[in-house]
């Protein structure tokens, strides 16, 4: 399957990437079958709606389009280079005073970001401004081996990969130490619970990591949260000022990145891929409405 999109990809091009996903997302909203109507109602229960509210179906539609759209756009730019003008036309990123200030302080800076949308293009606009940027990614199982790696250094970035564990760690550290932008995720948890701390997030229980907060309190570098606030006409991205983080203990900054994460998902939740597998396949233990 991988091969095959790659082979289309490269035939239509990154401009018409996006189009190809939403359609895709379509499909795969409507043939989901019975874990589609799992979500819907998962969906409706973090919400506070009823399980039959009409608003859920089409929200959730909603976030299949944009991310299975940002995922083709994500392969079509990192299997060949696109150039700046046009990566610059699908993105408006705001915020950047705030880098600028943080990145001031000599000590790096970390931007966490959300499965919403296409932020990799965000992260790359970020590298074209001139900022020496590394982005820790997990290996997905569609995709060849070395491919996000190939395609984050063509465009200068490093990439950290998270399966290595202790040594990924590392690399992340040194990277702070060097002065990089080094951007992190964690809404989609971790694949072990043994791997992270058990958060509530989104009427599920899920294993957090606690690597963005512990490197913070490591090496004192200011994390900066980054927020999808639209996918149309383009994706439109802002970094936020800076958090105040190691003022207790490390539990309780992974439950406030927790907190803030589940807020950014519920300002827009037509923008999160909730269709992703680790939240999905997670049980939920939401009983009622929230």
């Amino acid at each position: 399957m991988f091969l095959g999109l790659r082979s289309l990809l490269r035939v239509i091009g990154f401009r018409h990437a996006r189009t190809l996903g939403s359609w895709l997302g379509e499909m795969q909203f409507w043939f989901g079958g019975s874990p589609r109507r799992r979500l819907q109602r998962e969906v409706a229960q973090v919400l506070g709606r009823l399980p039959n509210d009409p608003s859920v179906r089409p929200l959730l539609r909603e976030a299949y389009r944009v991310n299975n759209g940002a995922l083709m756009e994500i392969m079509a730019m990192f299997d060949q280079r696109q150039d700046e003008d046009t990566l610059a036309a699908h993105c408006q990123l705001d915020g950047m005073e705030h880098l600028r200030t943080a990145m001031s302080q000599g000590r790096g800076a970390i931007v966490l970001a959300t499965h919403m949308g296409n932020a990799s293009l965000a992260m790359i606009r970020v590298a074209q401004s001139g900022w020496p940027v590394s982005l820790l990614y997990r290996k997905a199982r569609m995709m060849s081996d070395g491919f996000f790696q190939n395609g984050l250094e063509q465009y200068g970035i490093q990439a950290i990969l998270a399966n290595s564990g202790i040594r990924a760690y590392g690399q992340m550290l040194a990277a702070l130490k060097q002065g990089r932008v080094l951007f992190l995720m964690m809404d989609q948890g971790l694949k072990k619970a043994e791997d992270g701390t058990m958060q509530r997030f989104l009427g599920k229980d899920v294993p957090m990591p606690a690597g963005p907060a512990q490197l913070a309190r490591v090496s004192r570098s200011p994390v900066l949260p980054m927020v999808a606030l639209a996918a149309s006409p383009v994706w439109r991205f802002e970094i936020q000022p800076p958090l105040t983080l190691g003022q207790g203990t490390l539990e309780a900054d992974v439950d406030f990145l927790t907190r803030l994460t589940e807020s950014q998902v519920l300002q827009h939740p037509e923008l999160w891929s909730w269709h992703h597998r680790r939240w999905s396949k997670c049980r939920s233990t939401v009983s009622k409405p929230l």
